[in-house]
């Protein structure tokens, strides 16, 4: 397996910010814990597990996930940005401010094994605007 692209950044002002892509199969992760300490670390993935990655991809379906998620009502909160591309596939850039697409938890969770993160997904807590 060659020729793919994955990134994904998540964070806010306030809280730790995360950016986790690859280097061929190598897996980066750069961590800034609230702006203070940046760490940046490497896995080497083997390619099983990233067979294992795609096919949650391609099992929640990310490549028809829209273009933006936005939650017009938060100013502060959680920004993402994940950037897929693989063979057959079209290169999706996908961006969210405080909302997210349907089975997002599931592409995190995922990611969180890859990488070997605990980054807290708080999709269920959107203020919608009646609160």
């Amino acid at each position: 397996m060659k020729g793919f692209v994955f990134s994904f950044e998540f964070g806010g002002f306030s809280g730790d910010q995360y950016k986790i892509y690859n280097d061929n199969l190598d897996l980066i992760i750069e961590i800034n814990q609230q702006r203070i300490n940046y760490e940046e670390e490497s896995h080497k993935i083997s390619i099983e597990e990233w067979d294992v990655f795609w096919k949650v991809v391609d099992e929640i379906d990310a490549w028809r996930w829209g273009k933006d998620y936005f939650n017009q009502y938060a100013l502060d909160g959680t920004q993402w940005e994940l950037v897929i591309d693989r063979k057959g596939k079209r290169r999706r850039r996908i961006f969210g401010s405080n909302d997210y697409p349907p089975n997002f938890k599931l592409l995190l969770d995922s990611i969180n094994k890859l990488a070997k993160t605990n980054i807290i997904y708080d999709g269920d807590a959107i203020y919608d605007g009646d609160e």
